[in-house]
């Protein structure tokens, strides 16, 4: 049986000669693995596009609760990004949430509020033309409310990792402001809520996050 949903894709590994498996957080049955054939050939291979780091697709899909691995029968893309795939900067913080969202979510049904959530946050970070240092990390404050660990008070991450009121402040502004909001922030206060948010989602999920696009996220925006 088929079944029409959106989702977002975060990583996909090579299968076979012209096949990948493509890991992607849908809007009816949460984080999937499918394999898509043949996308690899030279006659297809402009649809790897479909397959960067936080695309939002349009799926038909084959669905088996006792499947660890699914198949896809369509896809298409549900929206063209104009900056998120294009600007540099914007191209490492995709690389980086997509990673990241790749250890945290589930496969849990019925998460279509954290789906909206994902969806129009990346909508939102599409169309900034200013102001995008900051997004990755308001996206993590204020995606813990969709697992359960709400952060509503510095307290909650300063207490324990920072200790300067300039961090504290920042993180507040971070949670109350929307995304186009003009927040002052620093290179090395950035990176200190980062690494803070990142232990807080490994504690409080008891998952270890390793992140190779950590680093590569921090030099692009490192002050020339």
């Amino acid at each position: 049986m088929t079944y029409k949903t959106k989702g977002i894709v975060l990583n996909f590994i090579k299968f076979k000669e012209s096949s990948i498996i493509c890991k992607i957080f849908t809007e009816s049955f949460g984080l999937q693995s499918y394999i898509v054939n043949g996308v690899r050939s030279f006659n297809k291979s402009k649809n790897m596009s479909l397959f960067q780091p936080l695309t939002i697709l349009d799926l038909v899909v084959y669905n088996k609760s006792s499947a660890n691995i699914q198949r896809l029968k369509e896809m298409k893309i549900d929206v063209i990004y104009m900056t998120n795939h294009t600007d540099i900067k914007k191209i490492s913080v995709c690389i980086f949430l997509s990673e990241l969202l790749s250890k945290i979510l589930s496969n849990e049904p019925n998460q279509n509020q954290k789906f909206n959530f994902l969806y129009n946050s990346f909508l939102i970070y599409d169309g900034l033309e200013k102001n995008i240092k900051n997004f990755h990390i308001q996206f993590l404050l204020k995606l813990t409310k969709f697992f359960g660990f709400q952060i509503s008070d510095s307290s909650q991450i300063t207490k324990a990792y920072l200790n300067k009121k300039e961090q504290n402040d920042f993180v507040m502004d971070c949670i109350s402001m929307d995304y186009d909001s003009k927040i002052q922030s620093n290179y090395s206060e950035r990176n200190d809520v980062l690494n803070s948010l990142i232990i807080y989602f490994s504690q409080s999920l008891g998952v270890n996050i390793k992140l190779k696009s950590l680093q590569v996220l921090k030099e692009v925006f490192k002050p020339v």
